[in-house]
């Protein structure tokens, strides 16, 4: 069964409220950069994702690694060095065709990639424990676990239960509970 977090109530904002806290009180204190609301709040959203996700094996390092090109990801990407949990969180840009780069990856954020490309991407990296979060909706309905939404100037996401069971991460509830569940046709 695939469901989707649509929209968020008060109780679910509390929840990312929660999660951007996380995120900042685990990460180093910064000046945040000249960027808007909509992409801070993606940063913290992703960051506070990374912050409830659990790999079978952790290192000191977490990769999240941005592949296409990305409206959103440029204070990720730039911002200054953070830390998720106990490890430090590596955030760079990687080739979608990069196989070598890719497989040393925790995390994909995926920009806009097509669905050949995306597919082409998860055959790469099939059997992995791979966390994935794309600002296409659309790639939720094909394979990535997380997909970013605009909500007025901060974040929401949307979260393909599917896709988060068979992908070999354990993801805390409280993070998937923000949904209002329904059964994709």
């Amino acid at each position: 069964m695939d469901c989707r977090i649509k929209g968020l109530s008060a109780r679910a904002w509390l929840v990312v409220g929660l999660l951007a806290l996380q995120a900042r009180l685990v990460g180093h204190a910064h000046a945040e950069p000249a960027a808007d609301e909509h992409e801070l709040g993606v940063t913290r959203t992703v960051v506070g994702i990374l912050g409830y996700t659990r790999w079978p094996t952790e290192s000191p390092v977490l990769r999240l690694c941005v592949v296409g090109s990305t409206e959103y990801a440029d204070d990720l990407l730039n911002g200054a060095p953070q830390t998720v949990g106990s490890q430090r969180l590596e955030v760079r840009r990687v080739a979608p065709v990069d196989a070598r780069a890719l497989v040393e990856c925790e995390g994909i954020y995926a920009g806009q990639l097509d669905e050949a490309a995306w597919r082409k991407l998860m055959e790469q990296l099939a059997g992995r424990p791979l966390l994935t979060i794309s600002e296409r909706g659309e790639l939720c309905r094909i394979g990535a676990m997380f997909c970013l939404r605009r909500r007025g100037e901060g974040a929401g996401f949307e979260v393909s239960l599917d896709s988060v069971a068979r992908s070999g991460l354990r993801v805390n509830p409280k993070v998937l509970q923000l949904a209002r569940h329904r059964t994709l046709p």
